[in-house]
């Protein structure tokens, strides 16, 4: 009774509004703009005042996302979303998300930084404050920490810790196995491209922003423009809880990011036994873990309870328990709270030096940046905060956790790759190893980073096979020959999709129809996701399910069955097994519904998920893009489309008014 009577009290509490959000420390009044498809480009008198309209802003097209940010910020999303929620904040708890920030907030931050993070959040609340209707239990009166706090949260999910933190947090897993990443079971997809004066047929510099996100939740990109009387311009875009884009151009200077996947984790087998319950042997002596109790707040039906987790801590950091025994782990950038600062500082930079000084903040543990300015030089930039590890240890499974020589320091890192103005004129990232980035003889080489190499990828996505089939041979490169590599449709030889249909084609189908009919549609594929295609839904719908399972860390379905589900499914919604893929791959949003070309793993890259009427609709891949292009003279032309729209709100005119051009490949421009 005790315990239900606490945790009603603890129900009732949440349940309760809180006080009303004090005044902000001073007036914000921004100017916003709302372009013809409702595209907000915001202007303040200073940068804190430009965040709080874009807080504002925002807020009007997709105020509910945003505070499930707020909510994962503070550690209490499972309040709101119950079981899914809880595993946020238990990353949160994991992370130490509050106390880094409470003890680095005022120290590690700059003043200049702070109040864009606090603009922003007033910008939250003054909207909040005029919907009150719409405000969640638990996301009022946002602050500046809890700007930074989502920040820090999210960008480790980015470089992979929650693959590591899934190994080590079960209790039946063999997280000591050596792990291998390749292309089709890591790829987190995004591309980018820069092309110099010295390759482009025109003498222009180009440069395309092409992020793979979902198109709808906390990390789906938002597109808005900033300015101040102070400097600051910034056009691109932004997740839902960052008060600018993070990505994009500022007239003098544009970058792109693309997913990295470094190895910034290790983890650590643990010396225990009966006789030492609650301790670990390390360097000589017995030493108990650190331990701390945790509360999740999870709602189930109409209440919210609180659920106790006691989270262990060894000196190299989160221990737990496995089927491989007592296990830790150590990740880089732990405590780090400066990353979006970083993003602030690279978005705010006017010239190639500048950029690079923000960049040598290295407070973002990932991403691969392509860089380009209107001087002409172009850069790709393996970002990465890379432990130097100790020699003698397969850092590839479990190394041994009772000795401090191989635990390194935090501050301890090894230089990234990177390849600036290469003589080839031009440059790609497409998600795999960064030793192909273009040309071949202009290439970063593995044997110069011998120190590095061993932890960052060695595998090439199809897309970046594609990416050099198409441009290598080019003598120069044009706007046209540029955009159409970018919409490349298709699957390399050397791709793992073409790989799974030639294993689904070398198989015996004597005395099988259904398998002899696969066969014989696809030795019609010409390898290429046209929405006219007759054979591309087949392909795509036996490499998905296949690439999902790698995504997941599951074992993969074999082709044959992918191949024989995906015939069942088009003759069952379609009455064939060849209808054209766009018949099959549908944009959809409201009342728009249309045809899509593409796949999961080509340069025009779409993932979807299956309607009731069996049509595959896409929902992520694709989706912001930008050409940012400068001309000899230094003047800018830059060209966007979103695959939907400005707002996520359905009574929006702006819900799905870019859909159409999206479909069709065309472009809005703009005038960052």
């Amino acid at each position: 009774m005790r315990q239900i009577g606490a945790a009603l009290a603890a129900w009732v509490l949440i349940g309760c509004s809180p006080a009303a959000a004090p005044p902000p420390a001073r007036s914000y009044a921004p100017t916003i703009t709302r372009d013809a498809y409702g595209v907000p480009s915001i202007h303040g008198r200073d940068d804190a005042e430009a965040a709080y309209g874009v807080g504002y802003a925002h807020a009007e097209d997709n105020f509910a996302t945003i505070q499930l940010v707020v909510l994962a910020a503070r550690g209490r999303l499972g309040a709101h979303l119950g079981e899914d929620g809880a595993r946020s904040d238990f990353l949160w708890h994991l992370l130490g998300i509050r106390d880094a920030v409470n003890t680095g907030y005022d120290t590690q931050l700059s003043p200049e930084f702070r109040g864009v993070a606090e603009g922003y959040a007033a910008g939250l609340n003054a909207y909040a404050a005029e919907h009150p209707d719409e405000v969640l239990p638990g996301a009022r009166n946002v602050t500046g920490r809890d700007v930074v706090m989502g920040s820090a949260l999210t960008v480790p999910l980015f470089w992979g810790f929650e693959r590591t933190l899934g190994m080590v947090a079960d209790e039946q897993s063999h997280p000591c196995a050596v792990r291998q990443a390749s292309a089709e079971t890591i790829d987190n997809g995004s591309n980018a491209f820069a092309v110099a004066p010295r390759r482009s047929s025109d003498g222009h510099t180009r440069l395309i922003v092409n992020s793979h996100q979902p198109w709808a939740g906390p990390v789906a990109w938002y597109e808005a423009g900033v300015t101040s009387d102070t400097g600051w311009r910034m056009y691109g875009g932004l997740f839902p809880g960052s008060p600018f884009p993070v990505l994009g151009t500022n007239g003098d200077l544009g970058f792109a990011a693309t997913v990295n996947l470094p190895d910034l984790a290790d983890i650590y087998r643990l010396t225990t036994d009966d006789a030492h319950r609650g301790q670990y042997f390390f360097d000589g002596a017995w030493r108990r873990f650190e331990t701390r109790t945790i509360w999740l707040w999870v709602k189930m039906g109409p209440v919210t309870l609180p659920v106790p987790r006691t989270l262990r801590f060894s000196e190299h950091g989160p221990a737990f328990e496995t089927a491989d025994g007592w296990v830790a782990v150590r990740y880089a950038g732990r405590g780090e709270i400066r990353a979006l600062e970083q993003f602030y500082r690279m978005g705010r930079a006017r010239d190639y030096e500048t950029w690079r000084q923000a960049m040598a903040m290295r407070a973002i543990p990932s991403f691969n940046f392509l860089y380009a300015d209107k001087t002409g030089r172009i850069g790709f930039l393996y970002n990465a905060i890379l432990p130097n590890r100790a020699q003698g240890y397969d850092w590839s499974g479990c190394v041994p956790g009772d000795v401090s020589a191989n635990i390194w320091a935090m501050d301890d890192r090894i230089e990234a790759p990177e390849l600036i103005d290469p003589p080839s004129g031009w440059l790609y990232s497409t998600n795999g190893a960064p030793w192909s980035s273009t040309d071949a003889a202009a290439d970063l080489r593995a044997e110069d980073y011998s120190a590095a190499a061993p932890a960052i990828e060695s595998y090439i996505t199809n897309r970046g096979y594609r990416a050099v089939e198409i441009l290598s041979p080019l003598r120069t490169i044009s706007d046209a020959q540029l955009l159409e590599a970018k919409f490349d449709l298709t699957s390399s030889e050397r791709s793992r999709t073409v790989a799974l249909v030639n294993e689904v084609l070398a198989a015996d189908a004597a005395g099988d129809s259904e398998l002899a009919d696969i066969q014989a549609l696809l030795r019609t594929w010409d390898r290429r996701a046209a929405s006219d295609s007759p054979a591309a839904a087949l392909a795509g719908m036996i490499y998905q399910p296949i690439y999902n399972a790698g995504r997941a860390g599951v074992d993969p379905p074999s082709p044959i069955d992918t191949a024989r589900a995906a015939a069942q499914h088009l003759r069952t919604h379609f009455g064939r097994l060849d209808p054209p893929l766009g018949d099959v791959l549908r944009l959809r949003r409201g009342d728009v519904d249309l045809p899509l070309e593409g796949a999961p793993d080509v340069l025009r890259a779409l993932r979807w998920h299956d309607d009731a009427d069996g049509r595959l609709n896409a929902d992520f891949g694709d989706g912001f893009m930008m050409v940012i292009d400068w001309a000899p003279d230094g003047s800018l032309s830059t060209r966007v489309i979103s695959q939907w729209g400005a707002s996520d709100r359905p009574d929006s005119p702006h819900y799905n008014d870019q859909a159409e051009m999206f479909s069709r490949r065309q472009w809005r421009y703009v005038q960052p």
